[in-house]
């Protein structure tokens, strides 16, 4: 997941908000944190207004939880709902690689084959944020060639959810081998430049369900340490 600059057309409340929602995806805001507004508009150098607008995205999105009382923290991180959001993410992101691929063009080919490179030579050089980074990109040029629109905007709704599982499978696994993915995305590329949709399908899904397995994994080492801390 790539964090975006700051520019004219961004708002206070959406630079506050990709602030936010970076520090919770990489875990420098932890789970459970409380989030004190006074603090985070002084950390953030924005009003109180824009602020609040940002909270409740992410509040909208999973990643902050409002107590009766008005107190917020951080979502806590489940081993019940990385499997929910991992298997929502099976359903969609393989609805929408069946699509890419029937609609599949000579410029998002040459692109997936690009990335591919990159995605090779990261892991190759053991630079594992990079991989999953170009792995990332490598799905959202897929993904971008789907008409539906509704399947789109629900993982737009699940992107914070997915990105934070996601470095749990790739970040924080010692024993991730970043090659192993590449040789998954090799397999999805050969199949979408052959327009198997149907087996892109099959290969997607099957991709994102052994990323659950290696997060959930990596999960329960994580809350086990929390335990003991």
């Amino acid at each position: 997941m790539t964090h975006l600059p700051k520019t004219k057309r961004q708002s206070a409340s959406d630079i506050a908000y990709h602030e936010i929602k970076q520090k919770i995806i990489k875990l420098a805001y932890e789970p459970d944190r409380i989030l004190i507004e006074e603090e985070l508009s002084t950390t953030l150098s924005v009003s109180r207004t824009p602020l609040r607008q940002a909270l409740y995205r992410l509040e909208l999105e999973g990643l902050i939880i409002k107590q009766p009382n008005g107190r917020m923290h951080v979502a806590p991180i489940t081993v019940e709902e990385i499997e929910e959001v991992y298997k929502a993410r099976e359903v969609l992101e393989g609805l929408m690689a069946r699509e890419a691929t029937l609609n599949m063009n000579v410029e998002k080919l040459q692109k997936l084959e690009d990335l591919l490179v990159l995605m090779k030579f990261a892991a190759e050089q053991n630079r594992i944020e990079h991989t999953v980074s170009y792995g990332s990109e490598f799905h959202a040029v897929l993904y971008s060639l789907s008409k539906n629109r509704t399947v789109k905007r629900l993982m737009e709704q699940l992107d914070g959810q997915i990105e934070r599982y996601r470095r749990l499978s790739g970040y924080m696994n010692p024993e991730y081998s970043p090659l192993a993915p590449v040789r998954e995305h090799e397999k999805i590329f050969e199949l979408v430049k052959e327009g198997d949709a149907n087996e892109v399908e099959k290969e997607v899904r099957a991709h994102i369900i052994r990323n659950l397995a290696v997060a959930k994994d990596t999960l329960l080492q994580y809350l086990g340490k929390q335990q003991h801390n």
